[in-house]
């Protein structure tokens, strides 16, 4: 406890001793947050989050069920996290699997596998703010990169899933009293649906918003490492992924340098994600460390491809 008071009254120490140095990294983080982040993924939520009230991604989910189950070794409403994992990005899948296994519609085990894969960064994000560096950077293709970001994850959710399939003995075709996804909670009107919505996304941006500005102030500690200005960049994308992809953008590395440390931080997520998402899986009692290892691994993985890549570039 002695020690732990003790790294506390150091943090404020350091970011009292350069506090203007830690307002323009918190001004940056929040600044990157309501500028680009606010309105590129809060429509998005919104829609998401109404397709999720009004029963629409239930129905969705029991659709594709039937092509899902012949890939994927999990139950439906494992597929279901899935399909709101991929669909809505980082941090709808952890919140979706925890709520699930909360809820007792899946068992510990298939909630570590789920987890393992299916909480990334989401394809609104990518897309509004990735793809663009990408064709600055010169890649107009962007397929690859795409493919590396979901694609590479989706995969692993294959393997694993079949790996615990197989070590708790279920069988290799999906069962066929698989039933379709229900919902347990009574439909809201359109007017309560929108209310609903918008509170709740609101809140959640809010919060995201915190931890993006807490965690981007601790880049005043990156500036006590002995590295190059490039390097610190480099390590800040680890740290807080929207500051972090915007410092490795503006470093004087190659365009191919760049955008392979900009898609491999954005594989791991940054230490801000992982923060949140932790609050997800200590609130259900779901491992972080799990996670964490899985998270890991898939980052290693990606970086390889994302090396090869653009190794020529």
């Amino acid at each position: 406890m002695l020690f732990k008071t003790l790294a506390y009254l150091l943090l404020i120490i350091i970011i009292l001793g350069k506090p203007e140095a830690a307002f323009q990294y918190a001004y940056e983080g929040l600044y990157q947050w309501a500028a680009r982040m606010v309105p590129t993924l809060f429509p998005f939520m919104m829609i998401s989050s109404i397709m999720v009230y009004s029963g629409a991604a239930l129905e969705l989910g029991t659709m594709l069920n039937h092509v899902l189950s012949r890939i994927y070794r999990y139950s439906s409403y494992g597929l279901y996290a899935i399909f709101m994992g991929f669909f809505c990005g980082f941090p709808m899948g952890a919140k979706v699997v925890s709520d699930l296994y909360e809820k007792e519609k899946i068992s510990r085990s298939e909630a570590d596998t789920l987890l393992a894969f299916c909480n990334n960064i989401g394809p609104a994000y990518f897309m509004g703010i990735i793809m663009p560096i990408l064709h600055e950077c010169g890649y107009h293709n962007t397929l690859p990169f795409v493919f590396g970001m979901y694609g590479i994850p989706a995969i692993y959710g294959i393997v694993i899933g079949r790996l615990r399939a197989a070590k708790n003995g279920l069988p290799d075709t999906p069962p066929a009293s698989v039933q379709p996804l229900s919902s347990d909670a009574p439909r809201l009107s359109l007017a309560a649906t929108l209310k609903k919505s918008c509170m709740d996304n609101t809140q959640a941006l809010i919060i995201l918003g915190g931890y993006i500005t807490f965690t981007n102030a601790f880049r005043i500690f990156l500036d006590l490492i002995p590295v190059s200005v490039s390097s610190r960049k480099l390590l800040s994308s680890f740290l807080e992924i929207i500051g972090g992809v915007q410092a490795v953008y503006t470093t004087a590395l190659l365009p191919g340098q760049k955008v392979f440390w900009i898609m491999t931080a954005l594989c791991f997520g940054g230490v801000s994600c992982i923060l949140q998402t932790s609050s997800f899986l200590e609130r259900s009692g779901l491992s972080v460390s799990r996670y964490m290892k899985h998270k890991v691994l898939t980052t290693l993985i990606s970086a390889v491809y994302y090396f090869v890549l653009t190794m020529n570039h």
